[in-house]
């Protein structure tokens, strides 16, 4: 099912079990440079290819976003990481077993050429596994990771819901595809295993204290 608000395609989908039609035509609008704003288990994304710049820098644009905070990489499973980054640290390692799929995105470090537009300068990459069907098929179909953020303007609240999204992008991405609610309602917790320990840089849905449960160690930003 389609409809229009003001230059964005919306397509509604089942959080569980989406029309491959609409991950499909997810992933053409990616593969082609344009943006999609999704479902994730955590708030509502916008995603695009990382492996066009230009597609890279409209996501900077639309969102009104500081060129020198990095974007994180969306994973279709598991076995993605190894072919982003040559070196995981045991503590990352032990925090993707316990916390992926979910609301955790992992900070190693990479200085790959093919990362570069959306490490915004730095020698890290963020990388997470939602627990969302929806990004990891999206993710499977371009057969890449997806360059992803938040669906909102900088500054304003993270959208937990399509309409939110919409009402922040309207006219500023291709398609969107609605899986009503997200789930989670809050962002991923983001933490660093480029040092040792383990730094806390955002404390999202996933706290703090059960990080702690299970890495020991893990330094307040």
């Amino acid at each position: 099912m389609a409809a229009s608000a003001e230059d964005i395609d919306i397509v509604v989908v089942d959080p569980q079990e989406p029309d491959p039609e609409a991950i499909r035509r997810a992933a053409e609008v990616i593969k082609q440079g344009g943006l999609v704003v999704l479902p994730t288990d955590t708030v509502y994304g916008l995603a695009c290819d990382p492996s066009q710049p230009a597609a890279v820098d409209r996501i900077y644009r639309v969102k009104g976003r500081r060129r020198d905070l990095p974007l994180a990489l969306l994973l279709h499973d598991m076995a993605q990481v190894t072919a982003q980054v040559e070196e995981v640290p045991d503590a990352a390692v032990r925090a993707m077993q316990h916390f992926w799929p979910g609301p955790l995105t992992v900070v190693l470090r990479d200085r790959s050429p093919a990362t570069a537009a959306v490490r915004a300068g730095r020698d890290t990459i963020g990388l997470r596994l939602p627990a969302h069907v929806v990004p990891r098929l999206v993710a499977y179909a371009v057969a890449s990771p997806l360059a992803g953020t938040s669906a909102n303007r900088s500054g304003q609240p993270a959208p937990a819901t399509p309409e939110q999204a919409i009402c922040q992008l309207r006219g500023r991405a291709q398609l969107l595809l609605d899986g009503g609610p997200a789930p989670g309602g809050r962002e991923s917790t983001v933490v660093s295993f480029a040092t040792d320990p383990p730094q806390l840089l955002r404390e999202g849905a996933l706290s703090a204290d059960r990080l702690r449960e299970v890495l020991g160690e893990v330094r307040a930003n």
